[in-house]
């Protein structure tokens, strides 16, 4: 086991589930509401205006890898910019985001545009290229983006929804329209993605909030055929690649068996049992509950043990949150799980 690696260095070599001496750590969703830098910047601008300035982008990437000693870097954006590249309105309320009109029929996804992401979104990937020479080469980026099913889930549903009704009518309904609408979707994430790993990102990150919503049969009829065509086309730039779905229990063997390089997990499942699932197919990254930091920095630090220890003598794994954190997070709580996942790597307890 080499102890002479960069952060930069273990992240991908865990990624690869060789044996690393220091556990790589990042907090999804990292940057956000719970650090008044950000706040700062987002009392200038609305949330969109930010997601397309490459500049504010990178400074507010930086703000948590700075604030909290972060060894890796995930670029700020929004998943929901393809969906408006397609054609649809975009808009962020105080009640979440909104896509209008909404997809309900054939008609509806035949009439979505293809893009060229270099044209229509270039954002995320100039983020990355002037976020690489500021994070240096000693820190990892990661690149992001939506799954095809997340994305249809807001699309049909035109904003977010607790029970998916109109996004179920149609798969059930009109499954063959369902189908094509995932096919849509999934051919403009290919350039989507691969231009932030061409920008410079050192992995990429497929984002499913809402896959976790499917049983396993629908799971694998609608979903996996296209994570499995994304993942492997993707898996041509060379770079990891990181596939998080939340809520992912009963869905983590099919996840495994996608050609993820690692599987995000959320803490609703043990680390023993992901890891007896996984089977070594893949690295693990997860998986401690976002809401203990929000009790006291102790507390923080107690859970982040636990979670460390659950994992511990496994190669191939990432600390991370099982989910993004919360913006009501004391952001000295996110500092002691950062501090405490550090000291471990130095004494492994």
């Amino acid at each position: 086991m080499r102890t002479d690696l960069t952060p930069r260095e273990s992240f991908l070599a865990a990624c690869r589930q060789e044996p690393v001496a220091e556990i790589p750590v990042w907090l999804m969703r990292q940057a956000g509401r719970y650090m008044p830098e950000y706040q700062a910047i987002r009392s200038q601008v609305s949330f969109l205006e930010l997601c397309k300035s490459p500049a504010m982008c990178r400074d507010v990437t930086m703000q948590p890898i700075d604030g909290l000693g972060l060894d890796i870097g995930i670029i700020f954006s929004d998943i929901l910019l393809p969906p408006e590249a397609m054609g649809m309105n975009l808009e962020f309320t105080e009640s979440g985001p909104s896509l209008a009109p909404p997809i309900r029929d054939l008609a509806a996804v035949e009439a979505l545009k293809d893009f060229d992401p270099g044209e229509k979104t270039p954002w995320p990937a100039e983020a990355i290229r002037l976020t690489r020479p500021v994070i240096g080469d000693q820190r990892a980026l990661i690149g992001f983006g939506g799954a095809p099913f997340t994305l249809a889930s807001y699309m049909v549903e035109g904003k977010g929804s607790r029970n998916y009704e109109n996004l179920k009518r149609l798969m059930y309904g009109e499954p063959e329209t369902f189908h094509l609408l995932m096919d849509r979707i999934t051919d403009n994430l290919l350039e989507y993605f691969k231009i932030q790993a061409e920008a410079g990102a050192d992995a990429l990150q497929i984002f499913d909030s809402w896959g976790g919503s499917l049983g396993v049969a629908d799971y694998r009829e609608f979903v996996q055929p296209r994570m499995k065509r994304l993942i492997a086309a993707l898996k041509g730039t060379g770079v990891p690649i990181i596939s998080y779905v939340n809520g992912c229990g009963h869905l983590l063997n099919m996840m495994a068996d996608s050609g993820a390089d690692v599987v995000a997990i959320d803490w609703r499942i043990e680390a023993a049992d992901a890891i007896k699932i996984v089977a070594g197919r893949c690295a693990i990254q997860g998986n401690m509950d976002p809401a203990a930091l929000l009790a006291t920095p102790e507390a923080a630090i107690r859970e982040t043990k636990k979670c460390l220890a659950a994992f511990d003598g496994h190669d191939g794994f990432i600390f991370n949150l099982g989910s993004g954190i919360l913006k009501w997070t004391p952001v000295p709580a996110a500092k002691a799980v950062v501090d405490t996942v550090r000291a471990w790597r130095k004494d492994g307890k």
